[in-house]
C-alpha cells in the first residue's frame, strides 16, 4: 500500500491506537452485577469501534494531498456549530435539562434547515424547528426521565428559585 497523504495515514494510525487504548481503559471498569448488563464499559467500547473504523478508513481510502481540509465558508459553519455547543453547555448549566435540550434543539435544526430546506421560507423553517425542537425534547424527557428514571440536572438558576 503507498501512503498519498501522510496527515491521513497519521492520523489512521492514531484513531486506531486512541481506539486500543480506549478498549483497554473500558476493559478496566467493574460489571454492575446484574445478568445481561453490560455495565458502564458499553458505551466506551462503542465509541473505540467506530473510531476504529474512521482510523482504517483513513488509512485505507486516504484523500488527495494538498486538497483543502473544509472551505472557509464550512469552516465558518463548523465555527457557528461548535458556539452553539458552546451556548448548550452554559444553558445547561443554568437552566437544566429541561429548558436547554429543547431550545438547542430548535437552533440546531433552524440552523441546518437552512441547508436542507433552501427553498422552504424563513416562517416555514421557524415552524419545522419550533416544532422538532418541543417535540425532540419532550421525547428525550420521556426517554431519560420516564423510561430510565435518569435525574438530569435542573440548573443553578432554577434550583436558586425553587428553594
Amino acid at each position: 500500500m503507498k501512503i498519498k497523504n501522510k496527515k491521513d495515514f497519521g492520523l489512521g494510525i492514531f484513531c486506531i491506537l486512541f481506539a486500543a487504548l480506549i478498549t483497554y481503559l473500558s476493559m478496566q471498569l467493574r460489571a454492575t452485577g446484574y445478568e445481561g448488563d453490560p455495565g458502564p464499559k458499553m458505551f466506551p467500547m462503542i465509541g473505540a469501534v467506530i473510531l476504529a473504523i474512521c482510523g482504517i478508513s483513513l488509512i485505507v481510502k486516504q484523500g488527495e494531498p494538498g486538497k483543502a481540509f473544509l472551505t472557509p465558508a464550512q469552516w465558518k459553519a463548523a465555527g457557528k456549530l461548535f458556539g452553539i455547543y458552546i451556548v448548550f453547555v452554559v444553558l445547561f448549566w443554568l437552566f437544566g435539562f429541561i429548558f436547554a435540550v429543547p431550545l438547542v434543539l430548535f437552533i440546531i435544526t433552524f440552523m441546518l434547515s437552512g441547508l436542507s430546506a433552501k427553498d422552504a421560507g424563513i416562517k416555514k423553517r421557524l415552524i419545522i424547528s419550533l416544532i422538532f425542537g418541543i417535540v425532540g425534547g419532550a421525547v428525550l424527557y420521556v426517554a431519560y426521565v420516564i423510561g430510565l428514571d435518569a435525574q438530569m440536572p435542573k440548573g443553578v438558576l432554577i434550583k436558586m428559585l425553587t428553594k
